[in-house]
């Protein structure tokens, strides 16, 4: 039977049996049998061995994963375990813990690392048709997925498939999916399973494939997922690249064909969706979402991404998603350098800063296009789009937008739209204050917003209690009650306030 964790905490150790309960938001809590433990240290030994014994643990992970039962518990000495090849092999259910101290009484992060090191020999962990397997307080390093899904590579760090995978507090960093050719999941791969649950961990340096004579793409260059349902809660997933040169998808994070995700207080940093130099178009800087159900982006710092394509934080295609409470700043696209939306389905943006974002070609703030009608349907609900360079929304391309209680402002021109026919803008109480305001419907505020270096509203601002009531959005960006005076307030942040802790790169505090 299939297990449910909630947020991860650790119980009290009572003899040779640990319960443990991982706790994943959003997961239901069930409760686990008593299952045998089995010890794993630098200073074990193999032969003969069941690993059952704290005084006489075995020397390889591998050893206790072959002989441990469906659901056992695999305890984790610190060290360093490294082998030229994957490190276990994985295909029964199983939970494995690492940061363990030498006598193996508790797990110890700060004083005992756990360090699995493939010497890009193989994926440092594979894990197939394991019904269930939780790993907590490991570091995965120097893993290579070739070979894994063909002739593409997948899962440097780890690779799942048909299992419901739950990750926390862990370290993957410094993987390759592929350094040969096209590669997904650099850092995590995960298809065909049932639910995964990474929450707390760092996904940092990946790359999905690193060859740049290769001619096939990049996907995922921290993490990759391919169906299912999704939880990433609190982590750090930074400096991941989806393709050193050619086309890639996703250099932080790339999903499809989810059922539903959330992806809640992460911060999304510093990825690239391609190699700088690339003449190759490439989608998704940060994060990139497709073909997508009920996907929630929510509370994340999402900054410093690149992409020579489009969507240089995020980009959402045919996806039913929503953007909200996010901070997306400092992003780098040839068109819609903070969010690009190309998608039939509505995606709905509310409460987010969307700030300092650059695009060489078109739109640095948020950017919709499409191909054909319908058109790409997006609705913006109090964001603060401001200072992205050329243009804070363009509206492209067969695309329809629907605009309330934003502030638009800084650039040379508010609202572009290139497709009068095919395209149209239906804005009601938005805030403009751009150079040229060409688009801004009924009920416009056409003044100084007078924000705060942090976009919060100075007192005496025309954008206070001039927005209209939403009934779904009750709160701002900072989670503070909406209205605090008698209407809603345009933007991102509710309420006249001289400066408030928000979080933005030192820069901009400057």
């Amino acid at each position: 039977m299939k297990k449910r964790f909630l947020h991860c905490t650790l119980a009290t150790l009572l003899g040779l049996v640990l319960t443990l309960a991982f706790i994943g938001l959003g997961a239901a809590a069930r409760v686990r049998p008593a299952s045998a433990v089995r010890y794993v240290a630098t200073t074990g030994t193999d032969t003969a061995n069941d690993c059952t014994s704290k005084a006489l643990p075995c020397a390889t992970i591998q050893r206790a994963v072959d002989v441990a039962a469906p659901g056992d518990e695999i305890h984790i000495a610190g060290g360093t375990y490294s082998r030229v090849g994957t490190l276990a092999v994985i295909t029964k259910t199983l939970w494995m813990w690492g940061c363990y101290d030498p006598a193996f009484t508790a797990p110890d992060p700060d004083l005992y690392q756990t360090v699995l090191d493939a010497q890009w020999g193989g994926s440092v962990i594979s894990i197939t048709n394991a019904d269930e397997v939780g790993l907590m307080h490991l570091t995965l390093t120097h893993g290579d997925g070739t070979g894994n899904c063909g002739s593409y590579g997948c899962g440097g760090g780890l690779y799942a498939v048909d299992t419901d995978l739950h990750v926390g507090h862990s370290v993957i960093t410094d993987n390759v999916a592929n350094p040969a050719g096209g590669g997904y999941g650099g850092g995590v791969y995960v298809e065909r399973n049932g639910h995964v649950n990474i929450w707390e961990s760092q996904v940092v340096s990946n790359t999905a494939s690193a060859n740049a004579a290769s001619s096939d793409y990049g996907w995922g260059g921290g993490i990759y997922v391919n169906g299912g349902t999704v939880s990433l809660v609190q982590n750090q997933v930074l400096n991941n690249v989806a393709h050193v040169w050619r086309a890639g998808f996703g250099g932080g994070v790339y999903m499809n064909g989810v059922t539903q995700a959330d992806v809640l207080t992460n911060v999304i940093r510093g990825n690239k969706a391609n190699g700088t130099n690339s003449p190759y178009g490439s989608y998704g800087g940060g994060l990139y979402v497709s073909n997508g159900s009920a996907v929630a982006v929510t509370g994340n710092q999402i900054e410093d991404n690149l992409t020579n394509g489009t969507g240089g934080g995020v980009e959402v295609a045919f996806s039913d998603a929503h953007l909200a409470r996010n901070t997306i700043v400092g992003n780098v696209a040839a068109g819609g350098g903070g969010v690009f939306v190309q998608s039939t389905t509505p995606v709905t943006l509310s409460n987010n800063l969307i700030a300092h974002n650059y695009a060489g070609f078109r739109c640095g703030g948020v950017y919709a296009s499409l191909t054909s009608l319908p058109g790409s349907q997006v609705v913006l609900v109090n964001n603060t789009i401001a200072d992205n360079g050329d243009m804070g929304v363009a509206d492209w391309t067969y695309a329809v937008l629907t605009m309330t209680n934003n502030l638009i402002a800084g650039h040379a021109t508010g609202i572009g739209i290139k497709d009068t026919v095919h395209s149209s803008v239906s804005a009601d109480h938005n805030l403009f204050w751009n150079t040229s305001d060409p688009i801004t419907g009924t009920h416009a505020v056409l003044e100084d917003p007078l924000l705060a270096p942090n976009y919060h509203l100075r007192m005496g601002s025309p954008a206070a209690d001039q927005g209209l009531t939403i009934p779904w959005l009750t709160t701002d960006l900072e989670g503070h009650p909406r209205p605090e005076g008698s209407q809603y307030d345009m933007g991102a942040f509710e309420g006249e306030k001289v400066w408030r802790d928000v979080f933005l790169p030192l820069a901009l505090r400057d």
